[in-house]
């Protein structure tokens, strides 16, 4: 999937990415929308970082279905 569908999709902002990735968000910007050329690895840490957060998702998704059927009593 295209970078900036799965930075859209991943429900925090760029601003956000950007300044964990320590990258100025309108340079973030325009590397996603394609608008500048990024440095190389840019979008190999922007991936990774996705698929971390993706992955919390998934685990707390599940950490949380678990926790309701502990509690009523009822499989996972």
């Amino acid at each position: 999937m295209h970078l900036l569908k799965r930075v859209a999709r991943s429900g925090v902002t760029q601003e956000r990415l950007a300044l964990t990735l320590g990258i100025d968000p309108t340079q973030f910007s325009r590397y996603i929308r394609g608008l500048r050329r990024p440095p190389e690895g840019f979008e190999e840490r922007v991936s990774a970082m996705l698929d971390r957060l993706e992955e919390a998702e998934q685990a707390a998704e599940q950490a949380a279905r678990e926790a309701r059927a502990r509690i009523l009593g009822t499989e996972a």
